[in-house]
């Protein structure tokens, strides 16, 4: 895997967000590191290691600062980098994987550095620096895009035309798995992700979009990340409280129709293993908008739908066994 690249495509796919300077800072800093980490290797020069942690903090304190103007939607710009650090961790801003990353590089590489104007770092040192800082920027960006994903999903929940509110009010009247699919078909039809067929679109900016969308067309639903509900599995359970549905979440690829009943039967056990989770919803995401097949299923009450492209032809009896070679043709990447 090019770290670089794979920073790079996440911070693309955030637009023209106002973070995004910021980041693009935040990458350069990690391949001048990296140009640090060669030049080292090369000449023997054993200056050049300590040089890329100097730039390695750089990044880390940059993507902190970006965390910071997108998650808590405040200006870093006249903050110190305690300030941001100690505030983002007290309100609990980070998800634990972000904040075990943020805690790792702040211990083993940021602190010793600023704080020892004597402190060489040798090669291993300078590559393990690099790699932590790269991971926890990734993870942060993860993050990042979700958040920018769910106040689009917001904004254009707001947007939407009376015709739409009226079809999540018929919807409620049916029940809860009715009211989220139709949300859903509605976010797939209107959303301005659903009308970006750019390949950057990624499976966060769908979840952020999703949630965004559901806080503000029906924000009497509470939505929970799948890292919230670890114990069930799904992408997000989407609650009223008093019954709860599970919603799982794929890209549309060319090879998608073949895992289409792979990922039918293991949100069918989601929805038997799991207490208070009733239904379960399978989302084939793509710039194209979504239709709903609802399937057949062996035990009475069970309620599975997968919402994809028309195209796609998802059989209402998939997981019968004499359907289970007989899936559509590939969905090309869309």
């Amino acid at each position: 895997m090019d770290l670089v690249d794979t920073l790079r495509n996440k911070i693309e796919a955030l637009g023209e967000q106002d973070c995004v300077p910021g980041l693009r800072a935040v990458l350069l800093h990690i391949v001048t590191a990296f140009r640090h980490l060669s030049r080292g290797q090369e000449l023997i020069d054993d200056t050049a290691f300590t040089d890329a942690i100097y730039r390695t903090n750089q990044a880390f304190e940059g993507s902190v600062k970006e965390a910071y103007r997108v998650l808590a939607s405040k200006n870093p710009d006249r903050k110190k980098p305690h300030e941001i650090e100690q505030y983002l961790e007290e309100h609990s801003v980070f998800r634990p994987r972000v904040l075990s990353q943020l805690t790792n590089y702040r211990t083993n590489w940021r602190n010793p550095s600023a704080h020892d104007y004597q402190l060489d770092f040798d090669e291993s040192e300078a590559f393990l620096a690099i790699i932590s800082v790269s991971a926890f920027s990734c993870l942060l960006l993860d993050q990042i895009t979700e958040r920018v994903a769910f106040n689009a999903g917001q904004a254009e929940a707001k947007r939407e035309e009376q015709g739409a509110v009226d079809q999540l009010e018929s919807a409620r009247e049916r029940g809860l798995f009715d009211l989220i699919v139709q949300i859903l078909l509605n976010f797939s039809a209107h959303s301005c992700l659903a009308n970006n067929s750019a390949p950057t679109a990624r499976e966060t900016q769908i979840l952020g979009g999703i949630t965004g969308y559901i806080s503000s067309a029906a924000g009497d639903l509470s939505v929970s990340t799948y890292d919230e509900a670890v114990q069930s599995g799904a992408d997000l359970l989407i609650s009223d409280h008093r019954s709860t549905v599970a919603l799982e979440v794929t890209m549309a690829s060319p090879l998608v129709h073949r895992k289409i009943e792979s990922s039918v039967r293991y949100l069918l056990s989601v929805v038997r293993k799991s207490p208070g989770v009733e239904a379960g919803i399978l989302v084939i995401w793509s710039s194209e908008p979504l239709v709903q097949t609802e399937l057949n299923l062996p035990i009475a009450g069970e309620r599975i739908s997968v919402l994809a492209p028309e195209r796609l032809r998802i059989p209402t009896d998939l997981l019968a066994p004499t359907r289970m070679t007989d899936i559509p043709e590939p969905l090309a990447m869309v």
